[in-house]
């Protein structure tokens, strides 16, 4: 064997094997394999230029599956909604994320995974997660509770996201918010809780 950079890949009780070094020599001279691993690193181990099953193996190693599950457990529930629309059971239906979509989720499910869940972390992934829509951010909302406001529409997959894949800072009772800002009223600069929550509220919330 006259490449010394072969020997180095072959595991100690097969490196005197003059068989198996034969067959691994012929591979490397009869073998173009440098495009192999470079689409294979392309593909599969770079997370930035991974596509298709690459991501989907990224998503076996991060804890995220491709497919969201969308159901009355991941719809807001409030003031806004009638009582006949509660009445009613939707069977779940699952949403199949595309590459772009997905890999956006798997950053932020890198993010959560080791993040240290304080109120100025989770704004910095609001913002990646929703920098294309609109304001969202995460405020403390009294003692041991917070609240994440979204002043824009939701979709379902995004509702569905949001209840499965944000932090929530432990022990802390969180909900979400999607205010109308056209229907909802307050006082800005006031310390006490204005008047666009509680019974003024008018949006959908959980």
């Amino acid at each position: 064997m006259n490449k010394p950079h072969l020997q180095k890949t072959i595991i100690s009780q097969y490196a005197n094997s003059p068989i198996m070094n034969r067959i691994i020599q012929f591979a490397d001279e009869y073998l173009e394999t440098k495009d192999c691993f470079r689409q294979f690193y392309n593909i599969y181990w770079d997370i930035d230029t991974a596509e298709g099953v690459g991501l989907d193996f990224w998503g076996v190693v991060l804890g995220l599956s491709r497919f969201v599950e969308i159901n009355d457990q991941t719809t807001f529930q409030g003031s806004s909604i009638a009582s006949t629309e509660l009445k009613d059971k939707v069977n779940p239906t699952s949403y199949r994320m595309n590459d772009a979509m997905y890999k956006s989720m798997l950053f932020v499910k890198a993010m959560t995974n080791i993040v240290y869940a304080t109120a100025p972390n989770i704004n910095k992934i609001l913002q990646i997660l929703f920098k294309e829509r609109g304001r969202a951010y995460f405020v403390k909302s009294g003692t041991m509770t917070a609240r994440y406001v979204f002043e824009f529409k939701l979709l379902d997959v995004e509702k569905a996201i949001v209840m499965t894949l944000l932090p929530r800072p432990t022990g802390v009772l969180c909900d979400f918010y999607e205010p109308e800002q056209l229907y909802t009223w307050g006082f800005n600069e006031n310390e006490l809780a204005p008047f666009g929550q509680a019974a003024f509220y008018i949006g959908d919330k959980n």
